[in-house]
């Protein structure tokens, strides 16, 4: 028997929203899952609220997934698969490009950026990830994700991408999509 845990970022949203996430995350994984919220009223970002929730638990999984609802916790399963009986150390859900041009076009040119300045060649923003391992990471906003895939690549983790269904959002931004940027510089040459 191994144990999961689920860490779910928020920020802000309705409680009642989040209930019903969490309570969709038991009804897949069960009761005897950790789960882990932590709620970033402060605005420092979706790195330092995973930290803050992934810091609560120890669990031989460790499952990701956004608060917003945007993706449907029955995705955990097809994560979880991955990792328990295709013996990936990484696990990542990748969500259909954006319907607008404007959007579909951001989008991939910024994988193409990841590739090209990581190696990374899995989706790093989708809001679902699965590790075998409890993941370490420096970086508060956006582009956590970039700095955990880029220490496992440099481990020798071996990842993944599963196709997963979401609900494709209006995007970041600007700002959000600048302040990432500059985070990526800053992970690549630290």
């Amino acid at each position: 028997v191994y144990r999961v845990a689920v860490c779910v970022p928020t920020h802000n949203e309705p409680m009642c929203l989040v209930q019903r996430v969490v309570d969709h995350i038991e009804a897949v994984v069960g009761h005897d899952a950790t789960i882990a919220i932590f709620n970033d009223s402060e605005g420092r970002g979706k790195g330092f609220a995973l930290r803050e929730a992934l810091s609560a638990v120890t669990a031989d999984y460790y499952i990701f997934i956004d608060g917003d609802g945007d993706i449907d916790p029955e995705q955990i399963q097809r994560i979880m698969g991955a990792l328990v009986f295709d013996l990936y150390d990484v696990a990542v859900g990748k969500k259909e490009l954006p319907k607008r041009l404007d959007r579909k076009i951001l989008t991939y040119a910024s994988r193409l950026w990841i590739r090209m300045l990581f190696g990374i060649k899995v989706d790093t923003q989708t809001g679902l990830k699965g590790f075998n391992y409890k993941p370490v990471w420096k970086t508060d906003g956006w582009a956590f994700d970039i700095e955990i895939l880029h220490k496992a690549k440099n481990m020798g983790k071996v990842m993944v991408e599963i196709p997963v269904e979401a609900t494709v959002s209006s995007g970041k931004s600007w700002g959000d999509i600048w302040t990432t940027l500059m985070d990526t510089i800053r992970i690549r040459f630290r």
